[in-house]
């Protein structure tokens, strides 16, 4: 009898086991490894760096083939880096035959703190759905001093060296000694400069006019090769330091270490520049601070536009050609206008 109930104890578990495992069997594979049509993700290649240090920040599409994910570029929501550079990767097919798409952005954080790069939401579409969202979460990075956290412990601190007497008299000797020295030197030099050059006549050739010079760099950068994003980028830097260069080299205005609102702040003062030659020249510089520093994408008729408000506006304030004054004049406003 008792060993009636041991074996009865023992087949109903194992029944209970060998049903368990027919209704997974039954249950479609399929089922228990499906996956969205398209995943977002975000990550850094570090989460700890240093005043300096270069962080890139990845954002990834896997999506299948048919499915279209749009999502705005994150990179005017990333608050207290500078970007560096950027990047995006043509889209690899995986061996599960979804394909991944791949954006790179290089940044440098100067100030130490903590810092969140924000999360980021997109939407997807698929011929026989309706879509839904995606979002992929907060990624924080702490930024740390190079500076030892213990100041006593820096072995390349020294105490100051003890005073001493400065004799007056041996260096006044000395400094007049120099002084006559490199008098000496320049009159040597004059005398031989005179000797090569009885006439006096200096040999340099006369500087390139501000017109001619900023020709020259708009025609060398339209040939750019813009579907290269580095090279854009760079082009973006360039015509504006040629365009900045022309002004200051025509209109006296020190463009080149100045930002774009101290420029726009001082045009008015200009009496050279006439008001819609001003707000051609406030739209360009505008324009190319969207790429140079907001990380924007421009598409090819942007390109484009900006090669001709750089070109238009050289050409519209060139000065006109005078044999009284050399070619200094003051251009023709409304005959420039409508040349440009």
């Amino acid at each position: 009898m008792a060993l009636r109930i041991i074996g009865a104890g023992v087949a109903l578990p194992l029944a209970a086991a060998l049903l368990a495992l027919g209704c997974a069997a039954g249950e479609p594979a399929g089922d228990a490894e499906a996956r969205p049509p398209a995943e977002l993700r975000a990550s850094v290649d570090r989460s700890t760096a240093t005043t300096g240090d270069l962080i890139t920040y990845t954002v990834e599409v896997e999506r299948e083939p048919e499915v279209e994910v749009a999502f705005d570029d994150p990179g005017a929501d990333i608050a207290g880096f500078r970007i560096v550079d950027l990047g995006r990767s043509p889209a690899e097919t995986l061996p599960s035959g979804r394909l991944l798409e791949r954006r790179w952005y290089e940044l440098r954080a100067d100030l130490v703190g903590s810092y969140v790069l924000p999360a980021l939401t997109a939407t997807y579409s698929e011929p026989s759905g309706p879509g839904g969202d995606l979002e992929a979460g907060e990624i924080s990075v702490e930024v740390a001093s190079v500076l030892p956290d213990d100041r006593s412990e820096a072995t390349d601190i020294r105490d100051i060296k003890p005073l001493r007497r400065i004799d007056t008299a041996a260096s006044w000797l000395l400094w007049t000694g120099l002084a006559l020295g490199v008098a000496a030197l320049g009159l040597a030099a004059w005398w031989w400069w005179r000797r090569r050059r009885p006439d006096g006549v200096a040999s340099e050739a006369p500087p390139t006019p501000p017109y001619d010079l900023a020709i020259r760099e708009l025609e060398r950068l339209r040939r750019t090769d813009f579907s290269d994003l580095r090279e854009l980028r760079r082009y973006y830097f360039a015509v504006s330091s040629v365009v900045r260069a022309y002004v200051e080299g025509r209109f006296g205005l020190n463009a080149t270490d100045l930002t774009t609102e101290e420029i726009l702040g001082r045009l008015g003062g200009l009496v050279r520049l006439d008001p819609p030659q001003a707000r051609r020249l406030e739209r360009f510089l505008v324009a190319t601070d969207q790429v140079k520093f907001a990380a924007h994408l421009p598409a090819a008729e942007e390109i484009e536009r900006t090669y001709e408000q750089a070109l238009g506006f050289v050409t519209a304030t060139r000065p006109m050609e005078d044999p009284d004054d050399g070619g200094n004049a003051e251009p023709a406003s409304a005959e420039a206008e409508r040349a440009a």
